[in-house]
């Protein structure tokens, strides 16, 4: 074969696979360049983007008032008192009726997750677990950061459900309340912490 026929071999074969690349690559342009199909590709990908939906949480807000004062008192002399507003002050006894309280206004409202009671087999008490939200146990830690050596009190239905004394900063998103409860005083204060009842 002479070096003309090569080259023209050479080139016929260039030739078809650039016909061949040409019609593979027309029709896909074709397509893409067609009036509408950019915008609607464009709209496809803007709907792929996702939403966020807030959670639904089953446990209302729980609402924590500063203590003013605490008295011993007796279960006949523990009336519920009528509803008060968040931005009132409360005079109320707790879930115990062994304790009648005055409240400041609410402090700060807490958005629980779950609430659980068991017994804490290295200390042999009873605890009450309570988790909380990302947000709420950021504000809970700022606020005890900033009330140290000042009582609280985690008030549900116009109750004292407990009222701790803040000793150090509190952060994380889970609480334990432990005291000298029953199994049964307990379960009460976890089942009002959850649904005021």
């Amino acid at each position: 074969m002479t070096d003309t026929a090569r080259r023209n071999r050479r080139l016929l074969i260039a030739g078809t696979a650039a016909l061949a690349a040409l019609a593979i690559v027309l029709p896909v342009l074709g397509v893409l360049l067609a009036p509408g199909v950019l915008q609607k590709q464009q709209e496809q990908n803007s709907a792929v983007a996702t939403t966020t939906t807030p959670p639904v949480y089953t446990i209302k807000p729980l609402a924590l008032r500063p203590v003013i004062g605490a008295f011993v008192t007796t279960p006949e002399e523990c009336v519920p008192p009528p509803p008060t507003p968040p931005d009132q002050p409360m005079h109320t006894c707790d879930i115990l009726k062994s304790a009648v309280y005055d409240l400041e206004p609410e402090a700060l409202r807490l958005q629980l997750v779950d609430v659980d009671s068991f017994l804490n087999p290295l200390t042999n008490k009873q605890l009450v677990q309570v988790t909380m939200t990302t947000e709420s146990a950021r504000a809970f830690a700022d606020y005890t950061t900033a009330h140290i050596g000042q009582q609280v009190a985690f008030v549900r239905g116009g109750v004292v459900v407990w009222a701790p004394k803040i000793t150090e900063p509190i952060n994380g998103e889970v609480l334990q309340l432990s005291g000298d409860v029953t199994a049964e005083q307990a379960g009460d204060i976890a089942r009002m912490l959850r649904d005021e009842s």
